[in-house]
């Protein structure tokens, strides 16, 4: 035995040297290929065509630092979206390669369709990966692809920090992927939703503010960017589906209660507008930290019950008021009235987030698929009825952040 493996094992890595030597080390020939780090899908009606905007990174050569933007633009019709990103390809000269490409954009022209029509073509095809953001847009893709940024030097960046890289765990972003959103649309409640990615322009900063001397290459790239439009980008708003239709929005507020259901909430912020504090109306921003929290599906009496259960550990972020540091100090004790106005306010965010999907017949909260696996014999029964005869109780339970230092 010892010399049969003596005898073969040179052979065996021979073979593997061989093999590892003809795969090109695994490299990519940027020269030849077009790595689309994001891709926009806008319709024409009229035409009946997709137009594909795709952003690709270009590899460029630079001899100063000044941190150009390296990202092209390109878009191409088709009739569909496979034959617009072929299109692409034969105009750049490049091979499209959609392994990199982390995020797709809707646009709203495609909200008017099933949008899971146009998603069909990144589900079959292997050349993107399924766990790609996916966003819908307030106006184009191309659009927002497009717009300027001082955040990035290439927009599809900043927008994709926006919806991945939630570092400050504030629940204010409805992330989805693309093999989320699928496999809700072909569940039993057959509803999804996407964050509503929406640009929003800022301000030019004063004239003379930035423009240096003239003389060094890293004032270049300011002065090129001077007299464009500059946005930002917001997303905490949540477009919501039935069927692949899209039918209502959810507001920032409602968004971020439909996401505590399945994230873990450190230092969300809740802003109370008008609350009593030692006799004065005032404005208070109260950071909530989950403690407990209990969503779940029952059928009591024959109907079906969606309970949701909350309470929360409340401290002073800041308040409209002069007052002592002690009693608005973070650890300090809440005011009963502060704390009665804040499980109030939450309690009406979740009726108006259940009253909105119910009218628009969205199963966000998959109470259908919960019948199916759990309730199956009264699925016959209330299957296709389940959101229209729903009922919610809430229990909404706010404590001061003190308590849990006693």
């Amino acid at each position: 035995m010892r010399f049969l493996r003596t005898k073969f094992l040179p052979i065996l890595a021979g073979l593997i040297f061989v093999l590892f030597m003809t795969n090109d080390f695994g490299l990519v020939n940027i020269e030849r290929t077009a790595i689309i780090m994001a891709l926009g899908i806008d319709y024409e009606e009229s035409a009946k065509e997709y137009e594909v905007t795709v952003q690709i990174a270009v590899p460029q050569p630079s001899t100063n630092a000044q941190g150009e933007n390296k990202d092209s633009l390109i878009s191409e019709k088709g009739k569909t979206i496979a034959a617009a990103i072929d299109k692409i390809g034969i105009t750049t000269g490049w091979y499209p390669m959609l392994s990199f490409c982390n995020l797709i954009l809707v646009g709203d022209s495609l909200l008017k369709l099933n949008v899971m029509e146009t998603l069909n073509y990144f589900i079959r095809t292997d050349k993107i990966q399924d766990s790609a953001h996916v966003a819908a847009c307030d106006g184009k893709a191309k659009d927002i692809l497009s717009a300027s940024t001082p955040l990035d030097s290439i927009s599809s960046f900043t927008i994709q920090k926006i919806l991945g890289k939630d570092i400050a765990k504030l629940d204010r972003i409805a992330d989805n992927s693309l093999k989320t959103f699928t496999e809700t649309y072909y569940s039993k409640s057959k509803s999804g939703f996407m964050p509503l990615v929406k640009k929003i322009e800022i301000d030019k900063s004063p004239e003379g503010s930035s423009n240096g001397s003239g003389g060094s290459g890293g004032s270049s790239g300011t002065s090129e960017k001077e007299g464009k439009k500059q946005y930002i980008f917001d997303a905490s708003s949540t477009a919501i589906f039935n069927e692949g239709y899209y039918v209502a929005t959810l507001t920032p507020d409602e968004t971020l209660f439909f996401n505590i259901e399945h994230k873990n909430s450190l230092d969300t912020f809740l802003s109370l507008d008008e609350v009593d504090i030692n006799g004065k109306k005032t404005a208070v921003m109260l950071g909530i930290n989950e403690y407990t929290k209990d969503y779940r599906f029952k059928i009591e009496d024959g109907m079906p019950v969606y309970h949701v259960d909350l309470v929360f550990f409340c401290k002073f972020e800041d308040a409209d008021i002069q007052t002592d540091v002690k009693n608005l100090n973070p650890t300090a004790k809440i005011p009963d009235s502060v704390l009665t106005a804040a499980e109030n306010k939450i309690t009406d965010i979740l009726n108006s987030l259940f009253s909105k999907l119910i009218s628009s017949k969205c199963d966000l909260f998959q109470v259908e698929d919960m019948l199916y696996r759990f309730h199956y014999f009264d699925y016959d029964k209330l299957s296709g009825s389940t959101l229209s005869l729903l009922q919610l109780k809430t229990t909404v339970d706010c404590q001061s952040e003190k308590s849990t230092r006693l």
